[in-house]
């Protein structure tokens, strides 16, 4: 009877070694039941009757696939010594705190493991009970149904069960039992297609007033007109590859070669700017004088200097282009 029940037992605990391995930053709990048998050291003149049944609770936390920590409980019951003619059960309570050391054997997470840790232990026999201070060392397999439910099997051997008087008792358990898993991952879903993207090539083009930018008559930039050229540069930060061109224009008031000369150092100055806001692809900086006046013949009939003057404001200008990659969706 022994002997099949070891046999039993041993085949409920190696039955799968295409196990679920311990999935990481999981936890889990566990009960089991199994078969108990007792070693004992230095009985002298008492009778020990070895097989009896256990009963098993753990708790485990999954660090990785490979090892984790538990705390378990543990029963055994059934068991007797027999000593001058006096019998007495023997009941075995342990504490185990433990170490699980998974072998992953496939992609899936099939391992087996080995635990071991410390115990206290406290047994009961003739009326009286025992602490104890003991180990357990164990191996064992588990096979996952799906992300929580597992059944697990193995053996533990727990050293020191009971220790009075210089006689000893160690206790193996062969165990089978469900373990059930919180936190497991589920699997990501499909992924979606993104939809079909292309790489266009774009031009924006930046009109600056030049009576925003500069004094008049003059070329050196005014703090509002930096204002105006950071605002270009930051309106050109979802562009790649980006290149600047700078072209300044005056009104048709003064000799060609004034308003060319004018119309340079304005384009320059927007230029710098740029390049102190962190621009690097300056293509162009061109001053293009009273060519391209955006007025057109409006202001033929305007009667005095000034009025001409602010009549002709939309022509003294620096137009900034900027030429750059963007991405958009293709149609399906």
């Amino acid at each position: 009877m022994k002997t099949k029940l070891l046999a039993l037992a041993v085949a409920c605990a190696t039955a799968s070694f295409a196990a679920n391995a311990a999935v990481s930053d999981t936890w889990s709990a566990g009960a089991a039941a199994g078969y108990v048998y007792g070693f004992d050291h230095h009985f002298d003149g008492a009778k020990f009757e070895q097989e009896g049944y256990g009963l098993k609770l753990n708790g485990e936390y999954n660090f990785t696939d490979w090892f984790g920590l538990g705390l378990g409980y543990d029963y055994t019951a059934k068991q007797h010594i027999t000593a001058f003619d006096n019998k007495s059960s023997l009941h075995s309570n342990i504490a185990e705190v433990y170490g699980r050391f998974a072998y992953p054997l496939d992609n899936t997470g099939s391992d087996i493991f080995f635990k071991v840790g410390p115990t206290g232990n406290w047994a009961s026999a003739f009326g009286e009970t025992h602490y104890k201070l003991g180990a357990v060392a164990g191996i064992g397999a588990q096979y996952a149904f799906n992300d929580n439910l597992a059944i697990r099997g193995g053996y533990d051997f727990f050293y020191k069960n009971m220790k009075q008087d210089g006689a000893r008792v160690d206790n193996g358990m062969l165990y089978v039992g469900l373990q059930y898993t919180f936190g497991a991952k589920k699997a990501a879903p499909a992924p979606v297609a993104a939809p079909a993207q292309k790489t266009v090539r774009v031009t924006e083009n930046h009109t600056l007033d030049a009576g925003i930018l500069f004094p008049f008559d003059g070329s050196n930039l005014s703090a509002e007109g930096k204002q105006a050229v950071a605002e270009v540069v930051n309106s050109s930060n979802n562009l790649q590859n980006t290149e600047f061109e700078v072209y300044g224009y005056t009104d048709r008031i003064g000799s060609d070669a004034y308003n060319n000369k004018l119309s340079q150092k304005r384009a320059d100055a927007v230029a710098a700017e740029l390049q102190n806001n962190g621009v690097t692809t300056l293509k162009a900086s061109e001053g293009r004088g009273k060519s391209n006046p955006v007025t057109g013949d409006k202001c033929n009939s305007v009667q005095g200097r000034k009025a001409l003057i602010d009549c002709l404001a939309a022509d003294r200008r620096v137009e900034v282009v900027v030429t750059g990659d963007t991405t958009k969706v293709q149609k399906q």
